[in-house]
């Protein structure tokens, strides 16, 4: 199971930590943990490349073994809100058709 956590404040989302993995198939099989690192992976880079959030205002640590992500934004912008509701919208998306597979929560920080 997939366990998502999107870190939010009253006004902004600050970031998500993603952990495991969906056992939904075979490593290098698996159409849902790929999807999940796919969202995650251009969250992460499009902070930098679009949203233009310089690399020392974002946090990041992952483990591709454990299916581990957590991430966070220190500064944030109108670019980073769409970022990130983006990633929120693809991981939505995928709980319609896999929720047996990924977990999503919000989380007040």
């Amino acid at each position: 199971m997939i366990e998502i956590t999107i870190y939010k404040t009253k006004d902004e989302i600050r970031g998500f930590i993603i952990e495991g993995h969906s056992g939904y198939a075979e490593e290098g099989s698996d159409i849902v943990c790929a999807s999940v690192s796919i969202l995650s992976y251009t969250a992460l880079n499009a902070m930098n490349l679009v949203a233009g959030i310089e690399p020392e205002f974002i946090t990041y640590e992952t483990d591709e073994e454990t299916g581990f992500m957590n991430m966070r934004t220190l500064k944030n912008n109108e670019k980073t809100d769409v970022i990130y509701r983006s990633f929120m919208v693809g991981i939505e998306l995928l709980l319609e058709d896999y929720s047996d597979y990924i977990t999503l929560k919000f989380e007040e920080v």
